[in-house]
């Protein structure tokens, strides 16, 4: 028992991240294998293998031409995120190619006196679905969470057993890099605002595990996120508002549209402090 709590307090936040990534990666593939069956299965881990070497291709590519200290473990986080955030039955693999290379342009090259504005992963899905709104040929990336929406039969009842390893990642891992503060003000008024106005959602409890899941995963980014415990108030709750807001306007891919605009908000801010 000494020798696991040993390795696990050696582990980095960002290793116990990927690890809580691999966990509902795992899940996932169960749970398509249960449901849809093998072939569904089979395209699952098809699909995810094809991601996982075009990803890495991309990131070793811009990391040699670019000649910059990134690392791969951080690649391999954004990866598992988009895995489980875009729909697996998108038929479109130029889409998906898209959303990759955006990634990495927001890793690489959209920085500001070494500062990183954008969420990677927002910015290459709020990209791409941007781009959607003006060229016709290109369609809104999936942003379904149909890696997060994972339900077991149990009891006879389904239960979103997803909700288990995203509870221990906002209780630890947030807690590890101290935004607590930051994911609660994002998830409380989200969910509060799904409660109240039911248009917002059509199922409250996929809703709600795609709300904690940004809130624990996605909005506290460390490097594009406040630290102080008053700024992390005030983005969590006006992430929550700016995406409530356009959801209300039927802007497609509001979460991840609302937090680009927070980024850029805050990246603002930030210039105007220094």
């Amino acid at each position: 028992m000494k020798l696991i709590i040993k390795i696990f307090r050696s582990l980095t936040a960002y290793d116990h991240f990927l690890i809580f990534l691999i966990i509902l990666s795992v899940l996932k593939i169960a749970d398509v294998f249960l449901d849809d069956g093998a072939g569904a299965g089979i395209h699952f881990l098809i699909l995810g293998a094809l991601l996982f070497v075009i990803s890495s291709i991309l990131f070793f590519g811009f990391k040699y031409l670019t000649k910059q200290k990134k690392k791969y473990q951080h690649a391999l986080i954004s990866t598992f995120l988009i895995l489980l955030m875009l729909s697996h039955a998108d038929p479109d693999p130029v889409r998906g190619i898209l959303v990759i290379f955006l990634l990495y342009i927001s890793k690489f090259f959209i920085t500001y006196k070494k500062q990183t504005i954008f969420n990677p992963i927002a910015f290459a899905i709020g990209t791409t679905t941007l781009i959607a709104m003006v060229i016709p040929f290109i369609e809104i990336a999936p942003l379904d969470f149909s890696g997060i929406d994972i339900r077991f039969t149990i009891l006879g009842q389904l239960v979103p057993i997803a909700l288990v390893p995203i509870s221990l990642s906002l209780l630890f891992n947030v807690g590890r890099i101290r935004k607590h503060r930051l994911a609660l003000a994002f998830i409380i008024p989200s969910l509060l605002f799904g409660f109240f106005f039911p248009e917002y959602t059509d199922n409250f409890t996929s809703f709600a595990l795609a709300i904690v899941f940004m809130g624990t995963a996605i909005i506290v980014e460390p490097k594009t996120s406040p630290h102080k415990a008053n700024e992390q108030l005030i983005y969590g709750i006006s992430i929550a508002v700016i995406v409530f807001g356009l959801h209300v306007f039927k802007v497609p891919n509001a979460l991840v549209l609302g937090l680009m605009a927070c980024n850029v908000l805050y990246f603002i801010f930030k210039q105007k402090r220094a």
